[in-house]
């Protein structure tokens, strides 16, 4: 008994362990872009930027693989794909910076079966080769000598750098870089990275890509459902320049310390399922696509996935609430004021983690219509039943872990 007491206490206080990677992540072949249907499904040109899967493994007594790569959107097959291909134990946080200028991420999703004017198909290669190298990196990454996370800050700053890209829309202006001393351990903004658009005909990462190399940490979205990015320039490349200048140049509002001592400071994960009405298409998603309303139907059921799940972690008392989709800035700000209720001095709500069920609205943007509304695949409900499940899952990392 003296014995499990002291390897359970070795287990609690053992130290938090860091290991971080940045891989580049360059498509095989020239594939097309997506992001865009004016692109037609044309092929990319050469050239372009190098598109990047950054790693950050957190291990204690819980593990955690957060990995960021420079794509699209997330399809659930990726997903199950590269955790078959994990070390077990892992918890694996797959996110997309959702760059439009990135191969087609549809051509990963086994559900995309049939043909949509300009949006790429099925092809098991693609998806086998994109879960190899991405498991490859968190394997190589794996290999590194870990270094010990000690006391995590949260700077957080007004940044003006998105707009509303729907009526009634109000995006989430604050910018939070959490750091351990020796380095950042992820930054978080809400913007959609389309400063390019459908002219563009190579890879670029936009502007995730360009802070998150000056940050040399990944870059985490946020609720981006009705928030497009904001900044002065002539071309997409000084735009960038701007926005990441902006971010940078920012005077931090807050520095928390949010973990004091990283041998005993809460970390853990939860995976909490969705509970999810049944499919239907939009009442405008026919009309909008010039489709009957059986085909509708029977697209629909096809292309979204069965089942999805909210991933969510805490370090001390920040929480990250990862959405398998695209979630409007109303919901964000839901999540984010029960996570402080709860007392979590940061919630961040990150887009694009570990599938993609579409736009997520609540009933009044989904009654009122238009783009994000047509990718709305589960009815009225579906952005509330969204957020009952991220609330859920902050209780649990509330209750689960070492209180505060």
């Amino acid at each position: 008994m003296i014995l499990a007491a002291i390897l359970a206490a070795s287990a609690l206080f053992s130290p938090l362990e860091r290991r971080y990677g940045d891989f580049v992540l360059n498509p095989p072949e020239l594939l097309p872009l997506g992001g865009y249907t004016a692109r037609h499904g044309e092929l990319m040109k050469s050239g372009g930027d190098d598109l990047h899967c950054r790693v950050t493994l957190l291990s204690r007594e819980t593990k955690l693989a957060l990995v960021s790569v420079e794509m699209l959107t997330i399809p659930d097959s990726l997903t199950r794909e590269v955790r078959r291909r994990m070390p077990l134990g892992w918890t694996l946080f797959l996110t997309a910076t959702h760059t439009h200028s990135a191969p087609d991420s549809q051509m990963l999703n086994d559900r995309m079966t049939f043909g949509i004017p300009g949006i790429a198909t099925y092809r098991p290669s693609m998806l086998e080769w994109y879960a190899d190298h991405i498991a490859k990196d968190i394997a190589a990454t794996l290999t590194q000598r870990p270094s010990v996370v000690g006391p995590i800050t949260a700077a957080i700053t007004h940044a003006d750098a998105n707009r509303p890209r729907r009526k009634f829309g109000f995006p989430d202006q604050t910018y939070t870089v959490v750091r351990c001393p020796d380095s950042v351990l992820f930054a978080h903004y809400a913007a959609h990275a389309t400063f390019y658009d459908a002219d563009e005909d190579q890879t670029r990462e936009d502007w995730p890509g360009a802070l998150a190399a000056v940050l040399k940490g990944p870059v985490l979205i946020g609720a981006i459902g009705d928030v497009s990015p904001k900044a002065s320039g002539s071309t997409p490349g000084e735009k960038i320049k701007n926005f990441v200048a902006t971010l940078s140049n920012a005077v931090p509002v807050q520095v928390l310390q949010v973990a004091d001592h990283p041998d005993a400071d809460p970390f853990g994960v939860v995976v909490q399922p969705i509970s999810l009405d049944p499919k239907t298409p939009h009442p405008t998603f026919a009309k909008v696509y010039g489709i009957p309303s059986v085909l509708a139907d029977v697209l629909v059921e096809k292309f979204a996935p069965d089942s999805a799940s909210i991933t969510a972690f805490r370090l001390g008392r920040v929480a990250v609430v990862g959405v398998p989709g695209e979630p409007s800035s109303h919901l964000g700000r839901s999540i984010r004021e029960y996570g402080r209720a709860l007392g979590f001095d940061s919630v961040l709500v990150v887009s694009h983690v570990n599938g993609w069920i579409g736009y997520l609205l609540g009933p009044g943007d989904y009654d009122r219509g238009g783009y994000e509304a047509t990718l709305n695949f589960y009815g009225r409900y579906e952005g509330e039943k969204v957020v009952s499940a991220a609330d859920l899952a902050l209780l649990h990392l509330a209750q689960r872990v070492r209180p505060l």
